[in-house]
């Protein structure tokens, strides 16, 4: 007999950012949380999931400190679960556990725990998930009493035809929350763009709160000529994000060749199966006819952020383009 770890290494990575993530805020992270302790199964659940519930735990959960509610699971994905079937097996059927129960859950795998600019993607996505609850209902509030008081005549003005209006972005919580919570390395990279090399991309540099203290002069300009957009093909299970930027010089005519052109994109999970074979989100179970989604809450999931990634992986390959192909102002 022997001991084991607890943890392996990026498991331990995995805990130690979400510690950080919810320090001093009102939840707290629990490993190793046993799905009996979590779910109360029902008379109707199959044996094989009642039997799970006993066997099978969570990595992590995250829990509220006011009631102990588990309210988020995670789970760290190694190769194995892209490649053992019984591994896969068991996915699956925690994943359909989690649907049914209306619990969210995250798969974690090696990409979330890069720190890119000193932060992770898994921490931005914790923290942006917390922001989005303490702070959404508010904004929706707020909204709701604006468009209580805007007559028929104020709307016209954002009619496309006789039911259907766009939003206007003061009035789009969404937009809004998105522009006060950017992923951190997209300002910080546009920043740096414009100190070291003179190429300005104003969008994504106004979401720096210090953009207007960088005194350097624009020599180059980036346009966003596709995005930050999501692709609305049918990626099954996945959602693809994507930037398309161009670069020319200041007042060079845009309908010129750029000196460089790039795309940067992410892919992001949606849903995840629950079924063996799943590939469609809106595929049925065969052999119970459900559909059955599970994801991340929107607040913190890879899809509501998929866009501001992509943006930032745009600006990074016009920043290594710049690194051998300009010479550095500062």
């Amino acid at each position: 007999m022997e001991l084991r770890a607890f943890e392996n290494q990026s498991e331990k990575r995995t805990h130690r950012i979400l510690e950080i993530a919810t320090r001093d805020t009102l939840y707290w992270v629990n490993a190793k949380t046993r799905l009996e302790d979590v779910f109360s199964p029902s008379a109707g659940d199959p044996r094989d999931e009642r039997n799970f519930l006993r066997d099978a735990h969570f990595d992590y959960t995250l829990h509220k400190k006011s009631s102990n509610e588990v309210i988020w699971a995670f789970e760290f994905d190694g190769p194995g679960h892209v490649s053992d079937q019984d591994a896969i097996r068991r996915d699956i059927l925690k994943n359909r556990i989690c649907a049914k129960a209306n619990l969210p859950l995250l798969r974690i795998e090696d990409d979330l725990l890069e720190a890119i600019d000193g932060i992770s993607l898994l921490e931005w996505l914790v923290r942006r998930w917390m922001k989005y609850e303490e702070i959404i209902p508010r904004m929706i509030s707020d909204r709701d009493r604006v468009t209580a008081s805007m007559s028929e005549k104020d709307w016209d003005e954002f009619r496309i035809s006789k039911d259907i209006f766009i939003t206007p972005p003061e009035l789009d919580v969404s937009y809004i929350f998105d522009l006060a919570n950017p992923y951190p390395p997209l300002p910080k990279t546009s920043a740096r763009l414009l100190k070291t090399y003179g190429i300005r991309e104003g969008s994504s540099l106004e979401l720096n709160p210090n953009s207007r203290e960088i005194t350097t002069e624009a020599v180059w300009e980036i346009s966003t000529c596709g995005g930050p957009l999501l692709d609305f093909t049918d990626y099954g299970l996945y959602s693809r994000s994507f930037c398309e930027v161009q670069l020319r010089r200041v007042g060079e005519d845009w309908l010129n060749e750029p000196a460089f052109a790039a795309t940067g994109e992410y892919m992001a999970r949606v849903v995840y199966p629950t079924f063996p074979n799943q590939r469609k989100i809106l595929s049925s179970n065969p052999t119970t006819g459900e559909l059955g989604l599970c994801g991340p809450p929107y607040g913190g999931s890879l899809w509501a952020a998929g866009k501001m990634i992509a943006w930032h992986r745009a600006l990074r390959e016009v920043e290594k383009w710049a690194a051998k192909n300009l010479p550095a102002i500062s």
